[in-house]
């Protein structure tokens, strides 16, 4: 994430803006005094959009396909529009985000996706789109995906191994997911494309003693940049879903935990093939064993997400874990609601959480914590 605002703002100096810089770094100002005045004195980094609940895998740590993604059959709940979806976009500019990610479910399964993205590049924003590969694996949607302009795509592969990744995302998701790679690097090139491909790998039971390999796996593939979450109870979720427990790190595999992640850091201050911080990788010890955030939260301020139905949360967790909803753009727009009332209410309710080590959100924190040393 860290790498493509950077490339964002080289991309933009170069075509003629010269003051990017300098108004990222006001806005940068703007959120530290945001927070420590509580008013909302510029607009987030980081906005995430979750256009879809629907999803073609059943991932069993992931709950948004059993748990939101079941409303609209249930409660005939509407996802956004696209007019809807145009809307929120433009709010999202109107206060001065940087970067907007599209996450789901699925976010491709979404047959207006592409236009979306569109529609918030001529906005000015940056873009990011998660997926897990499975559709992107057929050519002719990678390519419509690369001529889109997204600005980065993140791929999740979760180990080294077909069966390891196969055991947690599908049968045939590994396979299916090294298509979509393969593909989308080989379509910039053909393209003239400048789209970033990164993977995601959520660090687990399952995969611990394998990272290191899937980063020489990713390398060979020229992928841009490998990026690892660690999978970790995050109280406020309330996450103990039945099949979620398998994930955590076996008290065996401790030894083998902390040996991974020494490694992680050896590579990261050698070379640029993980993405991660390396203030973020130092906390990944403290994440497997269920300490707190050691800095304060920015989110709310630096962050926001705005689920499939509207509902707007101030962070990932939040949304995934259906708690803290500040309103619903359908009741109240988001332009509206950043200067109200309400969202001060709502960050008041959620200074103090120190519970997550989720990727994006801490290590957004950590760009405001930039003299922090673990």
């Amino acid at each position: 994430m860290r790498d493509l605002y950077l490339s964002y703002l080289l991309k933009k100096s170069m075509e003629g803006d010269p003051l990017v810089g300098v108004k990222k770094g006001l806005q940068y100002g703007g959120l530290i005094l945001s927070r420590a005045t509580r008013k909302s004195l510029a607009g987030p980094l980081h906005g995430a959009i979750v256009v879809t609940y629907k999803c073609n895998l059943h991932c069993p740590m992931c709950f948004l396909w059993k748990g939101p993604g079941e409303y609209d059959k249930q409660h005939d709940k509407k996802e956004l529009s696209t007019e809807e979806m145009f809307s929120l976009i433009d709010d999202f500019a109107a206060i001065g985000t940087a970067g907007i990610g599209f996450t789901g479910g699925e976010p491709i399964l979404r047959p207006d996706m592409l236009e979306i993205i569109a529609y918030t590049k001529k906005k000015g924003i940056v873009t990011h789109m998660s997926s897990n590969g499975y559709v992107i694996a057929n050519k002719n949607i990678a390519k419509k995906v690369v001529e889109s302009g997204l600005d980065a795509i993140g791929f999740s592969v979760d180990g080294a191994l077909p069966e390891t990744h196969d055991a947690i995302r599908g049968k045939g998701s590994h396979e299916r997911v090294l298509q979509a790679i393969d593909n989308i690097i080989e379509l910039r090139k053909e393209l003239k494309s400048s789209i970033k491909v990164v993977v995601v790998c959520v660090v687990s039971n399952y995969n611990v003693d394998q990272l290191i390999n899937l980063i020489t796996i990713l390398k060979e593939k020229k992928v841009d940049h490998v990026s690892f979450m660690p999978f970790h109870d995050i109280g406020l979720l309330s996450s103990g879903t039945e099949n979620s427990q398998e994930f955590k790190i076996m008290q065996e595999k401790i030894a083998k935990l902390n040996k991974a992640v020494d490694e992680l850091i050896n590579i990261k201050k050698k070379s640029k093939a993980i993405e991660n911080s390396l203030a973020y990788l130092k906390l990944f010890k403290d994440a497997f064993s269920g300490k707190k955030l050691p800095v304060s939260c920015y989110a709310g301020y630096a962050t926001v997400c705005i689920g499939a139905y509207g509902d707007i949360y101030p962070c990932f967790p939040r949304m995934e874990g259906e708690i803290e909803k500040g309103s619903n753009i359908r009741k109240t727009p988001l332009k509206e609601y950043w200067y109200s009332s309400q969202i001060k209410e709502d960050r008041e309710k959620i200074r103090a959480c120190r519970e997550c080590f989720w990727n994006n959100q801490t290590e957004i924190n950590l760009l405001f914590h930039p003299f922090y040393k673990k």
